[in-house]
């Protein structure tokens, strides 16, 4: 049985936490092998966007009108290989920010209180709702596409918002331990902010009460960057054995979802082929 913590410090709303350990975490991050054939996958996606097909890298001429400082396939092939290692690379970093902060919420000495729970499940239900649109999609088609029961996807909602929650928390409580400050001017490098665009957003946050929370999300941020560069990081490098039998696993998996949904799974996948050909997020010229 899990061991009941105890709810933080409440001032007003705002919590205060502490952690069990501040020393660095420790973490193993997946590094994932580049196979032959995710590089023609990325070609063929890449060479599609172009009006292209395979055959084309064949042609000199149409490989140096498409492809700056390039006239030959085995060029193309090469950037595409580097650009797919560069991907790999990047894939575990990404990694490295997500699992630290999930090491970090372990020390949570304290439980997030429900409210603030529901608060966390809101934003994730929001992000999915405007992820959908962007997708064109409704929420029954996407249940429908993805095989997922609505009392599933609660269940996901509230899994998402306890991880972003305690996530939060975690970092707060670092800051606070480490006593981390930050300004404005650092708002737009630790959020993500354009330049351009950092004061109309800290007026809309003063206008709508939200500053601190602002506030609160870029000192977050800050921590969680201090995390990432102190933790004891491990990395597990992907055999082609098991990129292999990743690789097998989606193509069945794909395989699975055509017999299930037939025609309308092919006629997804044309309009995914027709509107979103950069899946592999390469760019040759």
């Amino acid at each position: 049985m899990p061991i009941e913590k105890p709810l933080p410090l409440m001032v007003g709303n705002k919590a205060f936490y502490t952690l069990t350990s501040y020393g660095p975490v420790d973490i193993t991050v997946d590094v994932p092998f580049t196979t032959d054939e995710d590089i023609e996958y990325g070609l063929q996606m890449t060479v599609a966007d172009m009006g292209g097909t395979l055959d084309d890298l064949d042609n000199p001429d149409w490989v140096a009108e498409h492809f700056d400082g390039m006239t030959s396939k085995e060029q193309v092939v090469d950037e595409m290989r580097k650009q797919m290692a560069g991907m790999a690379a990047q894939i575990a970093e990404n990694q490295k920010v997500v699992k630290c902060v999930e090491e970090l919420s372990k020390r949570l000495a304290q439980s997030v209180p429900p409210q603030h729970l529901e608060q966390a499940k809101q934003a994730v239900k929001m992000r999915f709702a405007q992820q959908l649109e962007n997708d064109g999609l409704t929420p029954e088609q996407f249940l429908m596409r993805s095989g997922t029961t609505p009392t599933q996807l609660e269940a996901m909602f509230d899994r998402q918002a306890r991880q972003m929650a305690e996530g939060d928390a975690a970092l707060s409580a670092y800051a606070h331990e480490r006593k981390l400050k930050v300004d404005e001017q650092e708002y737009s490098r630790l959020l993500g902010i354009p330049a351009a665009e950092l004061q109309n957003v800290i007026s809309q946050a003063c206008a709508a009460g939200q500053y601190d929370g602002l506030h609160e999300a870029a000192l977050q941020a800050k921590a969680g960057q201090i995390v990432v560069a102190e933790c004891n990081c491990t990395y597990n490098h992907e055999t082609e054995e098991q990129a292999h039998a990743r690789i097998a696993k989606y193509h069945q998996m794909e395989q699975m979802f055509a017999e299930r949904f037939g025609d309308d799974a092919e006629a997804d996948s044309e309009v995914e082929a027709d509107g979103d050909n950069d899946k592999t997020g390469f760019k040759l010229v």
